[in-house]
């Protein structure tokens, strides 16, 4: 056997020996947010025993979908090593364009413009990300402010009410007894799982995030797979924005604005690392089921809202600290 065969199977020793170690970890990282939203039930349902009720359940996985679905859009832009701080904004603005046109189209091809707007918006992140070089944390800040603008003008500051009742039966509608945006929320998670373990897009985004001029010379374009990711953002984002827009019967151009750091706690609770290379698609999944169990329990005790955002943001920090800690234990 020559010495390059040993080296490249050696190499592929240690590169799998790495995956099934993240995995573990990643694994590990899920089970404790599972154990922790388990507690947090069985907590609440002691205080309140209509907390642990099926349809209180329900209600909470339905105010888990929103930010679970950005969570899963942020995971594929924080996987690279960037960020997307306008996610909250491409909700306001595909939500109130997704509502005019619902009056004037068809319910899918409302939605399918919602989701359009959004993917758009995530075309001009990614273009102007890689073109320009500039870190995604300063264009997308910017561009959060020029979409937040667009919602505001498309609407002249308006709420856009007269919602067609068939386009809210179709994503705030039930299928099969189970509310239509559980569903998508589940299929879009089981769906990003596959991307991510049995795609090469999966594969090129974590080598990006991983050591970009590694993967450059490993043949992979990392501008376009960049610029692919905040694509698929700014479409999660497009279709979260037509899912509020049914539910609550109007667009609001202000839609969105509290969601961007629930949306980015929800991943980086989930285990995806915010210099990018590692990420878990079912851990920003759990994030968002986390945050909302915590929300809604703190609801159902009658505690007013302000205290309920220092509660996350409280709960944020310590999951993180708790994580940090459990990898310096390990090393």
């Amino acid at each position: 056997m020559s010495i390059n065969r040993v080296e490249r199977n050696n190499q592929t020793a240690i590169s799998l020996r790495a995956l099934r170690g993240s995995a573990l970890k990643r694994g590990a990282r899920q089970g404790a947010l599972l154990i922790v939203v388990v507690i947090l039930i069985a907590y609440f349902g002691i205080l309140n025993s209509y907390f642990v009720t099926s349809q209180n359940i329900q209600n909470i996985l339905l105010q888990a979908t929103v930010v679970g679905i950005l969570g899963i859009g942020q995971t594929y832009v924080v996987i690279t090593g960037g960020i997307d701080l306008s996610i909250g904004s491409m909700v306001a603005t595909a939500a109130v364009c997704s509502g005019i046109f619902s009056t004037h189209t068809s319910p899918i091809i409302a939605i399918l413009g919602g989701i359009v707007v959004g993917a758009m918006a995530g075309l001009v992140n990614g273009l102007l990300i890689v073109s320009t070089k500039i870190t995604p944390f300063i264009i997308t800040l910017g561009t959060m402010g020029i979409y937040s603008g667009l919602a505001l003008i498309i609407t002249g500051g308006q709420a856009v009410y007269g919602i067609p009742s068939n386009f809210q039966h179709v994503l705030a509608g039930k299928a099969f007894g189970i509310p239509v945006p559980i569903l998508l929320f589940a299929i879009l998670t089981s769906l990003s799982v596959f991307v991510m373990k049995f795609t090469k897009f999966g594969e090129y985004l974590v080598a990006i995030g991983g050591n970009p001029e590694v993967a450059t010379l490993a043949g992979i374009s990392v501008r376009r797979v960049s610029a692919y990711a905040y694509i698929v953002s700014g479409s999660l984002a497009g279709l979260c924005g037509a899912i509020l827009a049914a539910r609550l019967g109007a667009a609001d151009p202000n839609a969105g604005s509290d969601l961007l750091l629930v949306a980015i706690a929800a991943t980086v609770m989930g285990g995806t690392k915010l210099a990018g290379g590692e990420g878990s698609m079912v851990g920003a999944a759990f994030g968002a089921i986390l945050i909302a169990t915590l929300t809604a329990g703190l609801t159902s005790l009658n505690v007013q809202a302000f205290y309920q955002k220092v509660a996350v943001g409280t709960a944020i920090i310590l999951t993180i600290l708790i994580d940090q800690f459990a990898k310096r234990r390990r090393r």
